[in-house]
């Protein structure tokens, strides 16, 4: 009796050593799997919003009345016509919303910071301009977004990501004079 005791006691131990091993092994299982899947999500989210600045800057670079609006907002915001200032409200405020989603991301690591720096050193060449700080100082007094992201796009001008360089700088067609011609 005393041997088949020991026996059986053996047997415990060896089952609960491989039920022990066969956690360890679900565990290290899921823990790849996790990181796999965060993988894909930091790369969705990427794509996703890379893809909503790229469509923004692909509209006012390719549609001839959005590149005027666009060129003459960053000359000057107060100078535009009202439906003009309206068109360039709209295309800042989708590329400040693009960058806030993009710097939320990143605050959970979900992206990558490069995409942040990318996008902040691009927004912060249009707000840098003329008409990007007058949009700005607008913005500030109708809050179009949150009082947060306002400051947010205050400090970022004060860091300077663009080291100076406006978008009529980096972009130079947008400083050039003449209107848009259409291609067709």
């Amino acid at each position: 009796p005393l041997v088949a005791e020991q026996h059986a006691e053996h047997l415990v131990a060896v089952a609960e050593l491989l039920g022990l091993i066969a956690v360890v092994i679900s565990l290290l299982y899921l823990a790849f799997q996790v990181r796999q899947n965060t993988v894909q999500l930091r790369q969705d989210n990427l794509d996703k919003y890379v893809r909503g600045t790229l469509d923004t800057n692909w509209y006012y670079h390719r549609d001839p009345d959005a590149y005027d609006v666009f060129r003459k907002g960053v000359r000057g915001f107060h100078a535009m016509t009202p439906q003009g200032q309206a068109h360039f409200h709209s295309i800042l405020v989708d590329l400040s919303y693009y960058l806030q989603m993009v710097w939320q991301l990143a605050q959970h690591g979900l992206v990558d910071e490069s995409a942040v720096e990318t996008n902040e050193r691009f927004l912060c060449s249009v707000l840098i301009t003329p008409g990007g700080r007058q949009w700005l100082d607008y913005a500030k007094r109708t809050q179009p977004m949150p009082p947060f992201a306002i400051d947010y796009l205050y400090k970022l001008i004060e860091r300077n990501p663009s080291d100076g360089r406006p978008i009529t700088e980096l972009q130079r067609w947008f400083g050039m004079e003449g209107k848009a011609e259409d291609s067709h």
